[in-house]
């Protein structure tokens, strides 16, 4: 086979798994993400990870956790509905041309930090995801007038007294602990 050739047939097997991974956990009635977010907590003895996946569907699913040296200690899951009033509000935060055009440059994960704060924020906008990922106050800063009225809203849903769910941990919401951040 010549090189071109090779090239081809790498980059067709590429583009085939990739349309693969896109789909992958979701089956064809499960509705599509259409934000996630994820916040780390420090603290002295545990860290609480909060996160919520938001679908097209207006369902919601939302994840609290409590870690100690890298495992959960304890996870409870929410599930529920948003109203239009919760909808709507969400879609014209996201939908904003000041966060929509937020361009938000990933960064090296330095092994030691200070004062880590970790959000995760991810849209998805027409078959693409917009990314944004903040370690720290500082990092966030800059974009403080932009990311400020999801992170309240998100914390107005957070706030609701839901009752805890069977439905079981979704991957998304779990941290990957293979590159640990020692946190000063």
């Amino acid at each position: 086979m010549t090189v071109s050739r090779w090239i081809r047939l790498l980059s067709f097997s590429i583009l085939v798994g990739s349309l693969l991974n896109s789909g992958l956990g979701q089956s064809r009635s499960t509705p599509t993400i259409r934000l996630l977010l994820s916040e780390v907590m420090p603290g002295s003895l545990s860290t609480d990870q909060y996160c919520t996946l938001v679908f097209s569907d207006h369902h919601f699913h939302s994840e609290k956790a409590s870690r100690h040296h890298g495992k959960d200690t304890d996870r409870k899951v929410f599930e529920g509905q948003l109203n239009d009033t919760e909808w709507n509000s969400l879609n014209e935060i996201l939908d904003n041309p000041d966060f929509r055009d937020l361009k938000v440059p990933q960064s090296v994960v330095p092994l030691i930090m200070q004062d880590t704060h970790p959000y995760t924020i991810s849209v998805a906008r027409a078959g693409n995801y917009q990314n944004m990922e903040f370690l720290d106050s500082k990092s966030l800063k800059p974009y403080q007038t932009q990311v400020k009225p999801l992170l309240q809203w998100w914390k107005t849903i957070r706030a609701q007294r839901l009752p805890e769910s069977t439905a079981p941990v979704n991957n998304r919401c779990s941290l990957d602990s293979t590159h640990g951040i020692i946190a000063q």
